[in-house]
């Protein structure tokens, strides 16, 4: 949706029942990414905001703001920042429309399964731990190859 080669560029984006518009520009200096938002008239409504990984481009409570939370995030895992290399290839602009028990592991309920809320889409069906299940390794701390949930 954003050319990262010919920037300053910008997106028109509906938020409910409103348009509005981002610039995106970059600053070589730091490799930063920031941002400019504008309402249907092009009023200012935000300018010279950096891009954040993981962090929403807007967090405060405004009526003239878009209702929407956007949030630069790489689903893979891999990045951990916003770059001019990674924006638009790894780094996405997401919709941030979890549900918060499941962002905030906190709030969300414990049970049997999930004694330390570790997995945030634990669904209760069986253990929290199906990343760390046994290997094949040396690995003098991994879990046996006989462990199971019914220890």
């Amino acid at each position: 949706m954003i050319d990262t080669s010919d920037m300053p560029n910008y997106c028109v984006f509906t938020s409910g029942a409103e348009n509005f518009t981002i610039e995106f520009y970059y600053r070589d200096r730091f490799d930063n990414i920031y941002f400019n938002l504008y309402d249907a008239d092009d009023t200012p409504l935000i300018t010279g905001e950096k891009l954040v990984y993981g962090m929403p481009l807007w967090n405060i409570n405004d009526v003239n703001l878009p209702a929407d939370r956007i949030v630069p995030f790489d689903e893979s895992g891999v990045e951990n920042k916003v770059s001019i290399d990674n924006f638009q290839t790894s780094v996405f602009l997401y919709y941030d429309d979890l549900d918060p028990d499941i962002e905030n592991p906190s709030n969300a309920d414990v049970d049997e399964n999930d004694t330390d809320n570790s997995d945030l889409l634990d669904d209760d069906t069986g253990s929290s731990l199906i990343e760390d299940e046994p290997s094949d390794d040396s690995n003098e701390y991994a879990l046996p190859n006989d462990w199971s949930d019914n220890l």
